[in-house]
């Protein structure tokens, strides 16, 4: 009798036998069904930052009017897109569509305040998202201590950010929270500043006046610990001119606008875990701002490609992870295209762990973690118990078919052996229709040879400078704020 199994494991002793796979000559997802999510695992040179880096730069080219969102934390997908563009005939052209954001950069700061106009939402909802980060970075603050560390993020973050709102110069640029800790380690610089500009937020006055500074200095300074301590994040230099600055150098809005690729580079700051964490967040937090703006189904919107690259405070904060999961299947509607970059699942949140599954698209390379490669299985590929165990030895016999464990067993095994640039797909072809088959890729498509015409390391520099500001000349105009200095005056009474 004829075994067809034993005939390709001759011909094909290398290939592993998926179930429900077929072959393509390259990894492609389809862009109709990229608002269904994408995941992105392997371990460290699988080659998928590489897939990744091409597919968004083809997508970038084919796409002009559609922004992505690239967060980097180790900034070797950064450098990946930026080699690539480079290298392109029309190197110049693709270059005025990018915005590069490098994170601690020794000289240069790309300014993004926490509070600015040009953002294209009202200062309360800016003073809310700002509450809600710092909420979110401090679960276990809030737990272990919910009347001290909960009370201070929920109730005095929001109204010592209201009053910082209100002060304005007579360009309209207000203060940020690089001002916060004077506002609350110095009780008579508060006082003068809800007296001058309390007018502005009448709720945060009553409220700082009636309750925080009628308070003993003692319990003022114990209710209010937990918020200090999160701003000390923003107390290095390079970061303090990052968010105290007055006016921002590129908006989600803007980029949006005009179909631009913003690569934020945290490497600098990967020995800086707090700061690393607060500046990915803000970043994450406008992103969405603008993203919550849209209508539902609005058919002139345009998507939105949002990618997080290993980025820990996103995705292994519970707080931060727990609206991260929820954002593919939430915010279909709004054409939001997210990307989730991980080697490993054990670097999820458990929260996010769980909901990882929503994610439409998934393109898996080798993997390390045997019962990760099991789980992956899983997800990936349906049982199929007409997969043959044992052949018949006669014609008498049935064969022996392969229980769901053994089936998924095999499937781990072959993942976690997988070569080089080769990986499996499920791939969405709309959001309504799912490909019948796993795709499986021997070898990811081939990245251009093509010499670059720029340095990426002189690249980043000249678009550091660009958009950017120097660090002295910034901290110079932070370190000039005063009370006298602003020239909006308290109106007359009435």
């Amino acid at each position: 009798m004829f075994d067809l199994d034993f005939f390709k494991k001759i011909m094909w002793p290398d290939d592993p036998a998926f179930p429900n796979s077929r072959t393509i000559s390259h990894d492609e997802l389809l862009p109709d069904g990229l608002t269904m999510g994408t995941l992105y695992i392997g371990r460290q040179g699988t080659g998928k930052t590489s897939s990744l880096a091409r597919h968004l730069v083809d997508y970038f080219k084919a796409y002009p009017n559609r922004a992505i969102f690239v967060l980097d934390w180790s900034g070797s997908i950064t450098d990946n897109i930026l080699s690539l563009i480079s290298s392109e005939s029309e190197s110049e052209k693709f270059i005025k569509r990018l915005v590069y954001d490098e994170m601690g950069h020794p000289e240069f700061t790309v300014p993004m305040p926490e509070f600015s106009h040009l953002y294209g939402f009202g200062y309360e909802e800016q003073v809310q998202r700002v509450s809600n980060n710092l909420t979110k970075l401090a679960p276990e603050l809030i737990r272990d201590a919910p009347f001290l560390a909960g009370l201070g993020l929920r109730e005095i973050a929001p109204q010592i950010f209201r009053v910082l709102t209100s002060i304005t110069n007579e360009y309209g640029e207000t203060w940020q929270v690089t001002e916060a800790k004077k506002l609350i380690a110095d009780p008579l610089l508060l006082r003068k500043c809800v007296d001058l500009y309390g007018y502005k937020v009448p709720e945060a006055k009553w409220f700082l006046e009636r309750i925080f500074l009628a308070i003993k200095p003692a319990e003022r300074e114990l209710r209010s610990y937990a918020l200090t301590a999160l701003l000390g994040a923003v107390e290095p230099a390079a970061t303090r001119a990052r968010v105290g600055f007055y006016r921002p150098a590129w908006t989600p809005k803007e980029a949006i606008k005009k179909g631009l690729i913003v690569l934020v580079n945290g490497a600098r700051l990967i020995n800086q875990k707090n700061t690393q964490h607060y500046l990915f967040t803000q970043v994450y937090s406008l992103i969405m701002s603008e993203i919550n703006k849209r209508t539902p189904g609005d058919p002139n919107d345009e998507p939105v490609a949002l990618v997080m690259d290993e980025v820990y405070s996103l995705l292994s904060i519970p707080g931060m992870a727990e609206e991260v999961g929820m954002l593919s299947p939430l915010y279909r509607s709004r054409k939001l295209e997210l990307y989730i970059v991980l080697q490993a699942l054990s670097q999820l949140a458990p929260t996010l762990r769980q909901q990882i599954w929503s994610i439409g698209n998934i393109v898996s390379f080798a993997v390390s973690n045997f019962e990760e490669a099991f789980e992956l299985a899983q997800q990936i590929f349906p049982y199929d118990p007409a997969t043959v165990k044992l052949s018949a030895k006669t014609e008498n016999q049935n064969p022996v078919t392969e229980p769901d464990r053994g089936q998924y067993l095999k499937i781990a095994n072959d993942l976690q052996r997988m070569q080089h640039r080769e990986c499996i797909i499920r791939r969405y072809r709309s959001e309504k229709i799912l490909d019948k088959n796993v795709l499986w890729v021997k070898k990811t498509k081939e990245i251009s040879n093509l010499p670059s015409k720029s340095n990426v390391d002189e690249l980043k520099e000249r678009m550091m400078q660009e958009r950017g500001v120097r660090i002295r000349d910034a901290l110079e105009v932070i370190n000039k704020r005063n009370v006298k200095a602003e020239t909006q005056s308290k109106p007359p009474a009435l």
